[in-house]
């Protein structure tokens, strides 16, 4: 099962010196508030936050194995080979640059048109591709027996930090600004876990969110950023 790597002894030990790193530079050194939150989060908390509706990328599958694709990868992987072309023409090269800017955001509907126009098919078989469709990137689950309790195994660490906002301004004497950071595993269901451990389905994760007034933006370090 792609997507998930074991640590031995020296990746251990080079993942904890990097964590306390991270630790002592960022939260002991300015003085940010830690957290720590369970990677098990109701499905309310990422409903609001927009990851059910939105957290996804474009799928397509191999119509005739089923085997599933990521589509912005596909038509990224052959608009590059394309555009290695020398003999490209100026209105080409200028149309392809243009479609792989903007791939992040097309619609369904506009990266089925831009495979139709590539010409892509299923890179083992040569079969054709299925339209594309949305695929939530979140691995859901239920908590409790009964199931009717929704979750998921959360995507990324800042919700944790977000949900617990009161508290941290309680601790921070009701004070404006502060900083709060999270260490921890987040989870992504992955379409084409690739790239060794850049992008896998389980990882490690250090955020940091940053709380200011929205009147009084006044911070003691603000003109070095």
């Amino acid at each position: 099962v792609a997507g998930f790597y074991d640590y031995g002894p020296p990746g251990c030990a080079v993942k904890s010196n990097l964590q306390a790193y991270w630790r002592q530079h960022f939260v002991l050194n300015e003085q940010m508030l830690e957290v720590e939150c369970p990677a098990v989060t109701p499905e309310v908390v990422l409903a609001a936050s927009g990851h059910v509706e939105r957290f996804t990328d474009l799928m397509v599958n191999d119509v005739v194995t089923k085997e599933c694709y990521r589509a912005d990868h596909l038509v990224e992987e052959n608009l590059a080979a394309i555009l290695a072309d020398p003999m490209l023409s100026p209105e080409k090269r200028l149309h392809l640059e243009d479609m792989r800017a903007r791939l992040e955001e097309f619609t369904p509907e506009q990266m089925g048109a831009a495979i139709v126009e590539l010409g892509l098919k299923a890179p083992e078989t040569k079969n054709d591709l299925s339209p594309p469709y949305p695929f939530n990137l979140m691995f859901p689950t239920q908590i409790g027996p009964s199931g009717a309790a929704k979750g998921f195994l959360r995507p990324e660490t800042a919700q944790g930090i977000f949900v617990n906002f009161r508290d941290l301004l309680y601790y921070n004497g009701g004070k404006l600004p502060f900083a709060a950071a999270q260490i921890g595993q987040s989870f992504r269901n992955e379409i084409s876990p690739k790239q060794g451990l850049l992008r896998v389905r389980e990882f490690t994760q250090a955020e940091i969110e940053h709380f200011v007034h929205p009147e009084h933006k006044e911070h003691p370090r603000f003109s070095e950023v």
